[in-house]
């Protein structure tokens, strides 16, 4: 017999929040992972004593977090998602008769208190700081950079005039916007013919992002566009994202210059100093040798056949190891985590504008990535995350040096173990 729809509502339900969300569901293995009074403390200093209660803190980053995770980068989205979502909501602690936040609260927040605060850079370096004292970064890393697309477009690129005052030659310049018919353009998506002009970084400039640059591969065949260099840093057992900055697009200098800032930064903030890093030819610089080695690090980086100087030298006497082979493989894995921020966490195009607030927005992608590394090591008893800490154990007397270059990166080799994490989808 067919069945027929109760048309009848419930006026009133028992239910508890949680058992909407499923055991298994993702944000539940990294919901406890984010400590919300470590949140509170980072944020102490930036609320006054007194007036009116303020939206909890914690509570704007789970959901910058929970909306990253699920691919939902724009604010206004986010909010939706919150009225909907149930599984997004239990992941914030908004009951369900609570109403989600106007999409302003996070703009606002992050203009007047987190970017100047260092907010995001704080709890990225708290994750990384959990898995350091978890044993599980190692000390052997990889380093690369990505081109990431900018939030300006092609028509924002105007010749350089410093004589002038921005705001007039803003206006000198729409001045000059006619239609066919005589009539004014629209003064927010003016008309622009740039066919046959020669554009470059060195004459022209976006007035939407003024600190993007024209950015491409050079030999991919792809345009240029407006973008970023993004450079991470990577260590190679877990894949753990060490760093993370935005540089100025600069071609290859960009990511050399990137990498000894993030090692810099690392020492700094986090009391980390590599054992080996690899690389790809980019890096394959007498300079960039040079600095790795005045900071007693090994260059596993990917030789090629210029270069005759004694950095070079010293470089090709390393690929005859096992422990360089081993780094040059886990050194390709940090693509994957680029293809993973820009498929699924906003990396392929970031939202903000400025050096300094994209800066904020990728430490937001960069937390999530961690976070998602570290809930994967959380497995149960008897998992392959388990293998992990065979390498721990100390080395039996007499080994011979052959099996002691190998075991010197056996973490590097357990990293090969890793199971991919559960694709994490907004329909929750």
């Amino acid at each position: 017999m067919m069945g027929q729809a109760n048309p009848q509502r419930g006026l009133f339900y028992q239910l508890s929040l949680e058992s909407f969300v499923p055991a298994e569901h993702p944000l539940r293995a990294i919901r406890p992972l984010i400590d919300d009074g470590a949140i509170r403390r980072a944020c102490r200093n930036l609320y006054a004593p007194i007036g009116r209660p303020s939206i909890p803190p914690e509570q704007l980053f789970l959901a910058l977090v929970g909306g990253y995770l699920l691919g939902v980068t724009s604010e206004r989205k986010l909010v939706m998602e919150l009225q909907c979502n149930m599984a997004l909501r239990w992941f914030v602690g908004l009951n369900l008769d609570q109403d989600a936040w106007d999409a302003s609260t996070f703009s606002q927040n992050r203009r007047r208190r987190f970017d100047e605060a260092g907010v995001l850079e704080k709890l990225f370096d708290a994750t990384i700081t959990q898995a350091m004292a978890a044993g599980l970064v190692s000390r052997h890393v990889s380093a690369d950079g990505t081109l990431v697309r900018a939030n300006a477009s092609y028509k924002s690129f105007v010749p350089l005039e410093v004589a002038l005052d921005p705001e007039e030659y803003k206006r000198r310049l729409r001045a000059k916007d006619r239609t066919e018919d005589g009539e004014d353009q629209d003064p927010g998506n003016r008309a622009v013919n740039f066919r046959g002009e020669k554009r470059s970084n060195a004459t022209h400039r976006s007035t939407t992002d003024p600190d993007c640059r024209f950015v491409s591969k050079g030999s991919s065949g792809t345009g240029a566009y407006p973008g970023y260099t993004v450079n991470a840093l990577m260590e190679n057992r877990h894949r753990f994202l060490l760093g993370l900055g935005v540089d100025i697009f600069q071609g290859t200098a960009a990511e050399k210059a990137g990498c000894l800032s993030l090692l810099d930064r690392a020492q700094r903030r986090l009391a980390f100093t590599p054992t080996t890093l690899g690389a790809d030819k980019g890096f394959f610089h007498e300079d960039f040798i040079e600095a790795m080695f005045a900071r007693d690090i090994d260059p596993h980086i990917a030789v090629e056949d210029r270069g005759s100087a004694s950095a070079h030298a010293r470089v090709r006497m390393r690929a005859r190891g096992a422990a360089y082979r081993l780094s040059q493989r886990c050194r390709k894995l940090i693509e994957e985590l680029f293809g993973e921020g820009k498929d699924w966490h906003g990396l392929r195009r970031l939202r903000r504008r400025g050096r300094r607030r994209v800066q904020q927005e990728v430490f937001l992608i960069g937390w999530v990535l961690n976070l998602k590394r570290l809930a994967k090591t959380r497995g149960p008893v008897g998992s392959p995350h388990d293998a992990v800490n065979d390498h721990r154990a100390p080395p039996a007397a007499g080994t011979a040096h052959r099996d002691a270059e190998r075991n010197r990166v056996t973490d590097i080799v357990t990293m090969q173990k890793f199971v991919s994490f559960p694709r994490l989808s907004a329909a929750c």
